[in-house]
C-alpha cells in the first residue's frame, strides 16, 4: 500500500494551537491595560478644560464657613483696669479705640494721615498673555510668580513693582459670593453688583484687617491686590470692562495702590478655581508667607494670616 503524500503545512499540535488561543484572548486584554494605563498628556489637558467648562457658574464658597467666616471676637477687657495693673503692656495689646466708646476707629489727627504715593515702575513689563504661566499656583516660602497683567486703569502691572511693600493679594471670581462680601458687599446700604448677593455673615477684608492685624489696608507700606480670575460666567476670564467696573463700585483705586489685576485664559484651570475664595500674603522681598483658601493645610485669615500682616508691616 502507497504511502499518503505527506502534507507541505505540518499539522499543528495541540500544544500549538493552545499557544494561539491564549494568544488570540490575551492581545485584546493588552490592549485594553494600555489604555487604561491613563489618558495621553493631550487626553488629560483637554479633560482638564472641560471640566472648567463643566463648573457651575456660581462660584460656591460654603467651606468658608470653616475657615472666613464669624471669627471670634477680640477678647473684650476692661482696658482702664489692665492699664493700672500694668500699664505698659495694656498700651500695647489695646486697639486705641477701646477708650473712645461709639468710634470703630480713631479718627486721626488732621493732617496726620500718611502719605500714600501711587506706585508706578518706571518701565512697565509686557504682557505677554501668549507666554506660559510659571510658577502657579503659587507655594508657601517660595517667590510669588511675578504676574505681569492689566489692571483696572488698563495699564500693566507686575508683582515686582511693589516689592519693598507687604502685598495682600486676593483671589477673586466675579460670581463669588464670598468675594463680594469680602470687597464690601455687606455694608449697609451697598447695591450689588451685577445682582450677585453677597455671603452672608462675612464682613469685608478691610474690617477683618482692622480688627485682627490692626491695620488698616490703606497703610502705606500695604499694596492690596485684587487678582479678579474668573468673569461673569463663572468659567471664563474676566472682560476688562467687568473688571473696571467690579474696581469702580466697590472703590478699588489705583492711586491709594489698591490694585484690580485682571486674570487671562492661562489661570482657568482647576487648581485656579479651588484657590477662590482666598487670600496671599507676600513679603517685601516678594515670598509667598501665607495662604488662606480652601485647602485645610492653608493659614486661617483671621487667626494666622492677618496676624502675620501685622509682624510684616510692623518688622516683628
Amino acid at each position: 500500500m502507497s504511502k499518503p503524500k505527506s502534507s507541505p503545512f505540518p499539522v499543528a499540535s495541540d500544544a500549538v494551537v493552545a499557544l494561539l488561543l491564549a494568544l488570540v484572548v490575551v492581545s485584546p486584554a493588552c490592549d485594553r491595560s494600555g489604555s487604561e494605563a491613563g489618558p495621553s498628556e493631550d487626553t488629560q489637558s483637554a479633560s482638564s478644560a472641560n471640566e472648567d467648562d463643566a463648573a457651575p457658574p456660581v462660584i460656591d464658597a460654603d467651606w468658608v464657613a470653616s475657615k472666613f467666616q464669624a471669627p471670634p471676637p477680640p477678647e473684650r477687657k476692661d482696658w482702664m483696669r489692665e492699664i493700672e495693673k500694668d500699664p505698659i503692656a495694656a498700651l500695647k495689646q489695646m486697639d486705641p479705640a477701646a477708650l473712645q466708646p461709639g468710634r470703630s476707629r480713631p479718627a486721626p489727627p488732621a493732617g496726620s494721615e500718611p502719605e500714600i504715593t501711587e506706585i508706578r515702575a518706571q518701565k512697565p513689563a509686557s504682557y505677554q498673555p501668549e507666554q506660559p504661566l510659571r510658577g502657579w499656583p503659587p507655594v508657601v516660602g517660595q517667590f510669588y510668580p511675578n504676574l505681569i497683567l492689566k489692571d483696572q486703569t488698563g495699564q500693566v502691572s507686575a508683582i515686582s513693582d511693589f516689592q519693598g511693600k507687604v502685598i495682600l493679594l486676593e483671589v477673586v471670581g466675579l460670581t463669588c459670593k464670598a468675594c463680594h462680601a469680602f470687597a464690601g458687599g455687606n455694608e449697609p446700604g451697598k447695591s450689588r453688583f451685577r445682582g450677585v448677593q453677597p455671603q452672608p455673615g462675612l464682613d469685608s477684608i478691610e474690617r477683618y484687617a482692622t480688627g485682627y492685624a490692626k491695620l488698616s489696608l490703606e497703610h502705606p507700606d500695604i499694596v492690596f491686590v485684587q487678582l479678579v480670575l474668573y468673569g461673569m460666567d463663572g468659567r471664563s476670564p474676566p472682560t476688562e470692562e467687568d473688571a473696571r467696573a467690579w474696581a469702580s463700585h466697590f472703590g478699588m483705586d489705583r492711586r491709594k495702590n489698591q490694585v484690580v489685576l485682571i486674570g487671562d485664559q492661562r489661570f482657568i484651570t482647576p487648581e485656579t478655581r479651588r484657590l477662590i475664595p482666598g487670600f496671599h500674603l507676600i513679603d517685601q522681598n516678594g515670598i509667598l508667607r501665607a495662604m488662606s483658601s480652601n485647602d485645610p493645610k492653608h493659614d486661617r485669615l483671621h487667626s494666622s494670616l492677618l496676624p502675620k500682616l501685622s509682624s510684616l508691616v510692623n518688622g516683628e
